[in-house]
């Protein structure tokens, strides 16, 4: 389902694109930033759904109305306005509107409000012929699935409970960045949606990347933060059913926690910067996160898998599925090196924080007894006999390659 969606704000286009793409599967959204920009955007490719704000700063969102309804009647186009006065309302619905909504909007109340014209859209859609049910042919079906996905906004798996977070509006005023940064460092997927958030604003103000989630929920605001976590908790389609698909994500995720948190604890140990370190860490399982997700699309849409195909696909697409939302979430370098770093050793061994961050990798993976890790360790800074393997003393008639590895905890990774 394609949407045009026009609104000059960034951080309200984020926040409805989060609303959008959550409430269905299958949506992709163009977000114009402009009225001629629209007016381009619609005449290249016509969309099945649009929404545009009416005070523009080249103009009026009526224009666009005007343009469409010309020649097409059909279209559901939604008007969205600071003002809701009873002649707005009506000079809106004498040009053509389906739904007229007022801002500044409540999440769950515009999740209500489109989700009945989303539904009507997809009904009226051509229904795409379910795969066969030949292994190889189910197979195919899922890699074209993946392949077109990687056209469209890419989501991963949420767990967010509305519960969780609806008592956190009521209090919004109280709260501070560190709170919710201590609230929600775990959440890989908020996380990686609030730094997206932020660079869009920050990048553009005054050209300084993001690279933290502290730094991300004070560029954009604790009430908006909690709107975007508001948005992704409605996500009705993040939730993975699939037992396989399920622990799968729980394995990549606990890695990514991990890496995160000894990348964190190595970095303060040498007076880095730890939550930057932790954050970058976080991040470095998502394309596998995006492919489990995208699978578990594939399955509510009536595909069929066998669960050998899984681990399959997921090496195939993991990484192009990573190296397409450090794109979509606009990603500063400085996080994409230190996300990089965690699979591939860093050719610049001076810069401290990728070293860190890919023996952080080395140690998750018990893979630190080794000449070159030890050498990185060194050129780290960091203290060797604090984090270097220790081998344990073995029986005589042992082989001496028969080393069974042991790592010594450092008292870093308690906080």
């Amino acid at each position: 389902m394609d949407i045009l969606l026009l609104e000059d704000d960034e951080l309200t286009a984020e926040l409805m694109d989060t609303v959008l793409t959550g409430a269905m599967i299958g949506v992709r959204v163009r977000h114009a930033a402009n009225l001629a920009e629209a007016k381009r955007a619609w005449e290249e490719q016509q969309a099945q759904l649009v929404i545009c704000d009416w005070h523009l700063p080249d103009g009026s969102g009526l224009e666009l109305v005007k343009l469409i309804r010309a020649t097409d009647k059909q279209t559901p186009i939604v008007m969205v306005s600071a003002s809701s006065d009873r002649d707005s309302v009506m000079t809106a619905a004498r040009h053509g509107i389906n739904e007229f909504i007022a801002k500044p909007f409540d999440v769950a109340m515009l999740q209500k409000r489109l989700l009945p014209l989303l539904t009507a859209v997809k009904a009226a859609e051509t229904q795409t012929p379910g795969p066969e049910s030949s292994p190889s042919s189910a197979r195919n079906a899922l890699d074209r699935w993946l392949e077109d996905a990687l056209t469209e906004t890419l989501r991963l798996p949420s767990d967010l409970e509305p519960g969780a977070i609806m008592p956190l509006l009521a209090k919004s005023d109280d709260l501070s960045a560190v709170e919710l940064t201590r609230l929600w460092k775990t959440e890989t997927a908020l996380s990686a949606r609030l730094l997206n958030l932020a660079n869009s604003a920050s990048l553009k103000r005054s050209g300084k990347p993001v690279t933290r989630l502290d730094e991300a929920i004070t560029t954009i605001g604790v009430d908006m933060a909690l709107r975007c976590a508001v948005a992704m908790s409605l996500d009705i389609t993040g939730s993975l059913h699939d037992k396989q698909l399920i622990e799968q994500a729980s394995l990549y995720l606990g890695t990514a926690e991990q890496v995160a948190g000894v990348a964190r604890a190595m970095a303060l140990s040498i007076g880095l910067d730890g939550l930057g370190c932790y954050t970058a860490g976080l991040l470095s399982r998502s394309g596998e996160l995006a492919v489990l997700r995208a699978i578990q699309d594939f399955i509510n849409q009536g595909g069929e898998i066998k669960d050998s195909d899984t681990a399959t696909m997921v090496a195939r697409w993991g990484a192009k599925y990573g190296n397409r939302l450090k794109l979509q979430w606009k990603l500063p370098l400085p996080v994409r090196e230190l996300v990089g770093a965690i699979h591939v050793a860093p050719t610049h061994a001076s810069q401290r924080p990728l070293l860190i961050m890919h023996l952080a990798a080395l140690r998750v993976g018990s893979r630190l007894n080794t000449p070159e890790a030890l050498r990185m360790l060194r050129r780290s800074g960091l203290d060797v006999e604090k984090w270097r393997p220790v081998a344990e003393k073995l029986p005589e008639d042992q082989s001496d390659n028969a080393i069974e590895e042991k790592t010594v905890p450092p008292d870093e990774t308690r906080t």
